[in-house]
């Protein structure tokens, strides 16, 4: 799996599918998720108001050509509430996600940093969780593994943090060098 980051403004890379975490419990949606739902004219939180969006634990929405961003599609996954996430929580959201990405026949994807400033839980430990979680799916396939690429969302400001949980990724967790960092692989040595 080939693994890189993106600081950029989130609606602009161009990627076939974009993931984002949405909790139940924040109405209208925050971070990365707000941001793209104001790009995109207030539509997600049209559809939690309408009902048809809720942010449950494991719900999954599907949005195909989104206007206005860089993304083919956008992934929203439920998270449930916000004050309940923990990293366990987290772990099985970013392995949900890699199954839902590869159930659609993707074999590249950006996702956020599931609750970065919107839990009291550490960015570094949520990057290992989403890592490892995302890794453990696609682990089971060497082909997958091998034919993977992701990106992770995140602000330049929250760079130092997920590099961390990176490097905790790759000294918990014995990946086989499955998982290639780019030119952040020599700052893990």
């Amino acid at each position: 799996m080939q693994l890189t980051f993106s600081t950029e403004n989130p609606d602009l890379p161009k990627h076939k599918c974009l993931a984002l975490g949405i909790f139940a419990d924040e109405k209208p949606p925050r971070g990365i998720c707000g941001f793209i739902d104001w790009r995109l004219n207030g539509m997600i939180s049209r559809e939690i108001k309408q009902g048809r969006i809720s942010g449950e634990i494991k719900e999954k929405i599907v949005i195909p050509f989104p206007q206005r961003i860089g993304a083919e599609m956008l992934l929203l996954f439920g998270l449930g509430n916000s004050y309940d996430i923990n990293y366990d929580k987290i772990y099985n959201a970013a392995y949900l996600i890699a199954e839902a990405v590869d159930g659609m026949s993707l074999n590249s994807f950006a996702f956020e940093i599931c609750g970065e400033d919107r839990s009291s839980l550490v960015t570094a430990n949520i990057a290992e969780a989403m890592v490892t979680g995302i890794f453990d799916f696609l682990s089971a396939d060497i082909e997958k593994i091998a034919n993977m690429s992701a990106c992770i969302v995140t602000s330049p400001a929250h760079l130092q943090e997920v590099s961390a949980g990176i490097k905790q990724f790759k000294t918990n967790v014995n990946d086989k060098g499955s998982v290639v960092f780019g030119e952040l692989e020599n700052s893990f040595a």
